[in-house]
């Protein structure tokens, strides 16, 4: 197979692709301006741990019934309410700024994003083949990760050009405005299941198989929950590295990300997804070790970068690889309930690095090497008889 194989999706696949690339832009917009909103507000570090940590433990929770949900009331409504309850939490947080009314627009938004993901990578996975699923799903997310690092940027620069009174909040109005666009594209897109395919039996042979995939996440988000979410605060303490530049590196990282998974599924096709897999996310473990012994910002930078791609670029081929396990009707219950398992082990793991952290600077990168080896030694042992 060649870039060729990009070519030929449906226009429903084309519409779902457009709508990722939207709605990575104007979520990581909001991603990097909303902890400054919130300071402009006047709250302190706790008061806005609480606000993400509430949005995280209703996503993990409704994570264990989104799948069943989105079976029952179709992928493409079910994203469509997910895209309501984001709109309902973002006007919340713009117009009703007080404490009590911003913990409902969390819960909202842990609602939200544990509804939309199983969905929309279900409907997704509709749209294409088995041979060709992890052309469409790199597709998807190198342009979601180029929306990303786009969002990241503008986050920056918005403010100082909307300048006055409320700079952030006209931020966040200005990405509220991609899901307006994100509801046109998903009304655009046809259902994919029909009638008979929204009933699911979830029997012991469906949790058997979701459990054996669910194994390496529940390490993987375990291992990155100790480190990933203080590398920008591990930095400025490290080398005493500006936030300009640390903001700079995170969106240098989306984009080489983004340019580099289009080659994933060709070399997938060469080795297969499995050994590509454990090739890329082995050497992201080697380096994620190394880390803490960079003698400089520049050399830690380079590893890091080289860390996040390494470990990230496969993704869209490992779900790829994934849902050719699960029938049509099973594989929003199985990115749910796989989903639950990171979610849930990386707010663990924050929690333990936080402590971790306080203790060493060191020392958390050695157990989330270990943990992202034990993944990577999962998966070869699991699906290496599965390999194409």
């Amino acid at each position: 197979m060649s870039l060729k194989d990009y070519r030929g999706f449906s226009r429903d696949a084309k519409l779902v692709v457009a709508y990722s690339f939207f709605g990575w832009l104007g979520g990581n917009i909001t991603w990097f301006i909303l902890p400054f909103y919130f300071r402009a507000l006047g709250m302190d570090f706790t008061d806005i741990g609480t606000l993400f940590s509430i949005s995280t433990i209703v996503q993990s929770l409704i994570l264990l019934v989104s799948g069943q949900v989105s079976v029952r009331l179709g992928y493409k409504r079910t994203v469509l309410l997910a895209l309501f309850l984001y709109l309902a939490a973002r006007m919340l947080q713009v117009f009703y700024p007080v404490f009590w009314v911003l913990i409902i627009a969390s819960v909202l938004l842990g609602m939200g994003t544990a509804l939309e993901w199983p969905a929309l990578t279900a409907l997704l996975s509709g749209e294409t083949t088995d041979e060709k699923r992890h052309y469409l799903f790199t597709l998807n997310s190198a342009l979601g990760t180029a929306g990303a690092a786009f969002g990241m940027i503008l986050g920056g620069i918005l403010p100082k050009l909307l300048d006055g009174s409320s700079p952030y909040k006209h931020t966040l109005l200005f990405a509220i405005s991609f899901l307006v666009v994100q509801m046109i594209l998903m009304v655009l897109v046809s259902p994919v299941l029909g009638r008979k395919e929204k009933r699911l039996r979830v029997g012991k042979g469906l949790l058997v198989k979701i459990a054996k995939f669910s194994l390496p996440n529940v390490l993987i988000g375990l291992g990155a929950g100790v480190t990933i979410p203080y590398m920008g605060l591990w930095f400025n303490l490290r080398f005493g590295t500006g936030l300009e530049s640390i903001g700079g590196l995170f969106a240098i990282q989306q984009m080489m990300m983004a340019f580099g998974m289009f080659l994933m599924p060709l070399i997938a096709d060469r080795i297969g997804s499995v050994k590509t897999v454990v090739g890329f996310n082995g050497s992201a473990t080697a380096l994620i070790v190394a880390l803490p012994f960079a003698p400089g910002f520049l050399v830690a930078a380079l590893i890091y970068t080289l860390r996040t791609i390494l470990m990230n670029i496969v993704n869209p081929i490992w779900d790829a690889f994934a849902l050719r396990f699960f029938t049509k009707e099973e594989r929003a219950t199985s990115i749910a309930l796989r989903s639950f398992a990171w979610t849930s082990t990386f707010g663990i793991g924050q929690y333990l690095g936080g402590m971790i952290f306080d203790y060493s600077l060191t020392v958390p990168f050695f157990i989330t090497g270990i943990l992202y080896g034990l993944a990577v030694l999962a998966i070869w042992v699991l699906f290496a008889g599965y390999e194409e």
